[in-house]
């Protein structure tokens, strides 16, 4: 076995990576505050007018209301985000957690999403929003 080709091979898959870690590829990207989801929802569905978005504190998942009832479940799909559209949905429960406050959502009869979100403030503003009138 050769063991400068073994060592160069190495020293080339180290430099891809690197390469890759500084281009910031291969991961989702970190979605920052509800305005980044309100954004990335109205280009990810068509026809979406969103309102108010939440970010879960991991920063992975988000939620956008469009107004009463109306929703858009945003999830990381390998390096790119899903969007998901749901229509008639309503809050189960909120309460306030160790990380922030905790928003289970009543997606359709016999599905439940719960996302806990950093910012209270946005949390409120959500849920308001979300509520019908």
């Amino acid at each position: 076995m050769n063991w400068w080709l073994a060592a160069g091979s190495l020293a080339a898959v180290l430099a891809l990576a690197g390469i890759a870690w500084l281009l910031r590829l291969g991961g989702t990207q970190r979605l920052e505050s509800g305005d980044d989801a309100v954004k990335l929802a109205e280009a990810l569905v068509s026809g979406f007018d969103a309102k108010v978005g939440i970010v879960s504190a991991s920063g992975e998942l988000a939620a956008v209301t469009g107004g009463p009832g109306d929703l858009v479940l945003i999830e990381p799909l390998g390096a790119r985000h899903r969007a998901t559209r749901f229509a008639d949905v309503r809050i189960a429960m909120a309460h306030p957690s160790p990380e922030g406050t905790t928003i289970t959502l009543q997606l359709e009869p016999g599905a439940m999403f719960r996302i806990t979100v950093a910012d209270a403030e946005a949390a409120r503003a959500f849920a308001e929003a979300l509520a019908p009138d």
